[in-house]
């Protein structure tokens, strides 16, 4: 799998590479290695410098890629206000760490909703007949051109 981070724009070789968010296709907004672990250090540190400072290189990394999909600028952006307020409330002493210490929660595919072998090749079987379909439709479609413009030359000349 080869594809860019959605906030640097940099090349992303690794195949199981963080998930920033989903579209509404169901792409993932990947991120690289770099931007990950800022996003980490900004949503999990207990230190303020730390917290804004990771905040700042992914700012300058989205403004130096000139990222304009709404998609990862609002995710961006509601992670950067929410660590934000967390940096602010660490440096007064008003934040509770308690609050990080609570597991998010993994959100597993059920086994009923999962992909198999079965659902893979009765695509695979799809896709083929829908290319054997274009393939027909684009010789009748020829076909069909062939003939009204043989009939405009005999229309024409005749």
């Amino acid at each position: 799998m080869r594809c860019n981070c959605s906030v640097c724009l940099k090349a992303i070789t690794n195949d199981d590479a963080p998930v920033l968010t989903m579209g509404g296709y169901g792409n993932p907004r990947l991120l690289c290695e770099d931007c990950a672990s800022d996003v980490e250090t900004m949503t999990r540190s207990r230190d303020y410098d730390e917290i804004t400072a990771a905040m700042d290189r992914i700012t300058k990394r989205m403004s130096a890629a000139n990222v304009d999909d709404k998609l990862t600028v609002g995710a961006m952006n509601d992670l950067l206000v929410t660590s934000a307020k967390r940096a602010a409330a660490i440096k007064d002493g008003s934040y509770d760490f308690s609050l990080d210490e609570v597991e998010e929660e993994d959100y597993e595919i059920p086994e009923e909703l999962r992909e198999t072998e079965e659902d893979r090749a009765l695509d695979e079987k799809e896709r083929k007949q829908i290319e054997k379909f274009d393939k027909v439709m684009n010789f009748v479609w020829i076909g069909v051109i062939v003939a009204a413009v043989a009939f405009l030359v005999w229309w024409f000349f005749f």
